[in-house]
């Protein structure tokens, strides 16, 4: 799920001076959002002429609002507005989108079992990772984003993930967050009890909680501090398995933008695959597609990147023959 900034960029059309993209990446949100406007030298009134020429109705109070931290887009048609502001504005994509923070429960999001419809289309089985994370979500995942993120992958002779290694870079889009929660769902017909989660660095383990018949696993990761909004935390952290079950590919999902992913493969000696394919699926329920054949270098290694990431899932398949 790649968008080169440099065509995000081109395509926008204010005629101002270039936006300070190191700035506005820093957030939060409001912040990036009003500095935006105001390098592109638009009114809030001309900002909301060009929404309404692409068929997108935001009030004046509405965008006020937004610059001034008062309220948030949240619904459909204002994140809408939000890529379309970005593309208004001459940014890449997802620069704003990436700094709001997951939707705030309301209504019927905040009884239990309508978390599974976060995951729905996404990653599988959706029922179990919602009856795995709930009882472990708390206030902090509503106010971290995943700036990047890199996740190793080592492939046994037997042809089975062994273990993922993740490094990662949260920004904090409210004051403060202090723990992550990460996500592990093995391949079918493994035990939870099978995997082993780790904090590695700049974090320390938390409560675990594994899904009793599926191959899900959730821990929680704690920072030794809380962010303050725009603040960043880089931390490692990992998942083996201990009797795993053969794998052809390997995949990460987003519910969320961001920036920049990193995903490596490498293979042991004895289970070098004759080709590798890039995976993605673009948006729930979306088509997941083999974009094109990767390189395995003679370390074994097989790698891609990603940048302005959608929502979506990102992977690597193998063929073993």
């Amino acid at each position: 799920m790649s968008h080169p900034p440099s065509q995000a960029h081109a395509r926008g059309g204010v005629g101002a001076r270039s936006p300070d993209l190191g700035l506005l990446r820093a957030g939060p949100f409001h912040t990036a959002l009003r500095t935006a406007i105001e390098q592109s030298g638009l009114t809030l009134e001309a900002l909301q002429h060009r929404l309404a020429q692409r068929g997108i109705r935001v009030s004046r109070a509405s965008l006020s609002y937004w610059q001034q931290g008062r309220s948030r887009p949240e619904r459909s048609d204002s994140l809408r507005a939000v890529r379309a502001i970005e593309h208004i504005l001459g940014l890449p994509a997802h620069t704003l989108a990436m700094l709001l923070g997951p939707p705030r429960p309301r209504g019927r999001w905040t009884r239990g079992t309508s978390v599974a419809r976060h995951y729905d289309g996404l990653l599988e089985p959706a029922s179990a990772l919602a009856q795995t994370i709930e009882p472990v979500l708390g206030p902090s995942d509503r106010k971290m984003r995943v700036f990047c993120q890199e996740d190793r992958v080592r492939v046994g002779p037997d042809r089975a993930i062994y273990s993922v290694r993740t490094r990662v870079v949260v920004r904090a889009v409210d004051d403060d967050p202090d723990r992550f929660l990460a996500v592990y769902c093995a391949e079918p017909g493994s035990q939870a009890r099978d995997i082993v989660p780790t904090a590695k660095e700049n974090c320390r383990l938390g409560r675990v909680r594994r899904h009793p018949q599926a191959a899900v696993i959730a821990m929680e990761l704690l920072f030794d501090r809380r962010l303050r909004a725009g603040e960043t935390h880089l931390f490692d952290y990992e998942f083996a398995i201990s009797s795993p079950i053969p794998s052809a590919d390997y995949r990460r999902g987003f519910r969320y933008p961001g920036d920049t992913y990193v995903l490596g493969v490498r293979f042991a000696e004895e289970a070098v695959p004759v080709r590798c394919f890039a995976l993605t699926q673009d948006g729930e329920y979306g088509d997941t597609a083999a974009e094109g054949e990767l390189t395995l270098t003679p370390g074994r290694w097989v790698h891609r990147v990603a940048r302005d990431i959608a929502p979506g899932v990102l992977g690597v398949r193998w063929e073993w023959e």
